[in-house]
């Protein structure tokens, strides 16, 4: 679904797109950079600014050293609350169905 539908409240739209920007965005995203990086006659500024926007999303740069693993009772709630999203997300693909689900 690519345009509003009457029923859809504003809500659901921006979920929607949402979802599209973090999905077919960043398939696109990453393909343009990898794309321009391999160009040999691209201009090193843009090939600059694409390193560090590929490192920074892959959490190569700007991570703090908050970030780094600590011990659960050393965590800060905002550190927690990332780890159960991060764990959460693990177990979703990880998890496979099985004989009993």
């Amino acid at each position: 679904m690519t345009q509003d539908s009457p029923d859809e409240s504003p809500s659901e739209a921006l979920d929607r797109n949402m979802r599209r920007i973090r999905t077919e965005g960043l398939d696109a995203a990453t393909e343009a950079a990898i794309t321009l990086l391999r160009d040999p006659k691209a201009p090193a500024q843009a090939k600059s600014a694409t390193i560090n926007a590929v490192f920074r999303a892959s959490g190569l740069l700007g991570r703090a050293d908050e970030d780094a693993e600590s011990e659960l009772h050393e965590m800060t709630p905002e550190q927690l609350d990332r780890e159960v999203k991060r764990l959460t997300r693990e177990m979703a693909r990880v998890s496979k169905p099985g004989v009993f689900d």
